[in-house]
Order: C-alpha cells, then sequence, then structure tokens
C-alpha cells in the first residue's frame, strides 16, 4: 500500500494524471471517502489525462456518467445511491473490467460486483488546510502493477 499527501486540487489531479499514464482497458478503480474528501476532484484530474473533454461531475443522481471521447473510455460510477437498493441486476456489471477504466465512489454499495483485480483508493482529509489530504492506493491482483508504478512525483 501506498499513501500520498497533497495540499491542494493540483497535486491531487496530478496523482491522477499519473495513473491515467498507466491506465489500461479493464482497470477498475474504487474511489473511498467523506464528500467533499476530493475523489471528484480526482476523477476530473484522471478524465482531463484521458483526453476527456467533457465536463466531468459526480453522477449522484444518474449513478453511471460515460465518457467514451477520450483514449480510453471512462465509466464513472457513483453507488452511494444504491446502499438500500442494491446494484444487482442492474446492468452495471456490464461496465466492468471492459473496454474502459471504471472508477467507482462508495464502492461498498457495489461490493458483490467488484473484480478481484482492482485498484483501491481511499481519499481522507488531514490536518487544517482546506485542501490537504491522504490518499492511500492499495492495488489488488493485476492492479498491483500499477500501484507499484505509481510514484510520489519525485521519482521514488
Amino acid at each position: 500500500m501506498k499513501s500520498y499527501q497533497t495540499n491542494n486540487p493540483a497535486a491531487t489531479q496530478a496523482l491522477a494524471k499519473q495513473l491515467a499514464q498507466l491506465a489500461y482497458p479493464g482497470l477498475v478503480v474504487t474511489l473511498q471517502g467523506d464528500l467533499g474528501a476530493g475523489k471528484t476532484t480526482f476523477t476530473q484530474g484522471l478524465a482531463r489525462a484521458l483526453d476527456i473533454t467533457s465536463r466531468v461531475k459526480s453522477p449522484t443522481f444518474n449513478i453511471l456518467n460515460t465518457y467514451e471521447e477520450g483514449r480510453i473510455p471512462l465509466y464513472h460510477f457513483d453507488a452511494y445511491r444504491l446502499e438500500f437498493a442494491g446494484a444487482e441486476d442492474q446492468g452495471f456489471e456490464d461496465y466492468l473490467g471492459t473496454d474502459g477504466v471504471t472508477l467507482i465512489e462508495w464502492p461498498q454499495y457495489m461490493a458483490d460486483l467488484l473484480p478481484n483485480d482492482r485498484l483501491e483508493m481511499t481519499f481522507t482529509r488531514m490536518g487544517t488546510g482546506e485542501s490537504d489530504r491522504q490518499i492511500t492506493v492499495q492495488g489488488l491482483g493485476q492492479a498491483q502493477a500499477v500501484e507499484e508504478a505509481l510514484t510520489d512525483g519525485s521519482g521514488k
């Protein structure tokens, strides 16, 4: 497991850019963290680095936003509203591990659909600064290679 400290949205998006350079079709990334922890900021940076020009926002009411104009399609889930409804039998599994990168916010509400190979990211507010974050990354299965390839920005 790796841990990163960011103190502004640009630093969070720089980590997202690194991930975009390592991304491959079928990569599933879970984004855990409280509201306002930086998950959407991270997603916006990832989308931009994948050459997606559409406006990226959290799909809270839609549950899923798709962006297909980039070099790899991006499927962005916000599973928060599935807490009581569940994700089974809604067709969401059709997007996991396919031709794009799949990001899932609030993954605990889609736990039964998550593949064994995935990158788990947790966003935590730190300190007194409005934008201070700790982001932990853990790769499971094939996604462990992505975790290992990420650096702290200084080449470490």
